[in-house]
C-alpha cells in the first residue's frame, strides 16, 4: 500500500517574525552577589537555595487567596510564573528561573519588584 506525503507548506516571513518574537528570551542567571545586591531594596525578600522567595501574611484566608490571584495575574503579564503556596492567612511566593539552570535571573528580581509595587499591602 503506497501512502502519500503532502508536503508542508513554507511559513512567510511575516509568521517567521512572529514565531520568533514568541520564543521565550534566554535568562542567565544572576550572582550570588547580584542578587542580594537587588533584594536590599525588596523588603522581606530572601535568597534561599537559587530561589528568591517571601511570605505575606493575611488578616483571613480570602485576603491572601486574593493576594495571590494578583501575583499569578502579575506574573502572566511577565510570562514568568512563581511557585505560590497558599496556607491559611499565609502566602509564600518563589521565584527561580527554569532556563536557567533554576537559579535567579534578573526577571525574578524584576516580577518581584512589581508584586511589591502593589497598592494592597498584607499585614506583614
Amino acid at each position: 500500500m503506497a501512502t502519500t506525503t503532502k508536503a508542508k507548506p513554507k511559513k512567510t516571513t511575516t509568521e517567521a517574525k512572529d514565531a520568533k518574537k514568541a520564543a521565550p528570551p534566554i535568562r542567565k542567571a544572576m550572582t550570588d552577589e547580584a542578587v542580594a545586591k537587588a533584594l536590599k531594596t525588596l523588603h522581606g525578600w530572601a535568597h534561599k537555595n537559587d530561589t528568591i522567595e517571601k511570605t505575606y501574611s493575611f488578616k483571613d484566608y480570602l485576603d491572601g487567596l486574593a493576594f495571590a490571584t494578583t501575583v499569578g495575574t502579575i506574573a502572566q503579564g511577565f510570562d514568568h510564573h512563581p511557585d505560590i503556596l497558599i496556607k491559611w492567612r499565609k502566602v509564600t511566593v518563589t521565584f527561580s528561573t527554569h532556563d536557567a539552570d533554576n537559579k535567579v535571573t534578573a526577571t525574578d528580581i524584576k516580577v518581584a519588584e512589581a508584586i511589591e509595587a502593589l497598592p494592597y499591602k498584607p499585614e506583614g
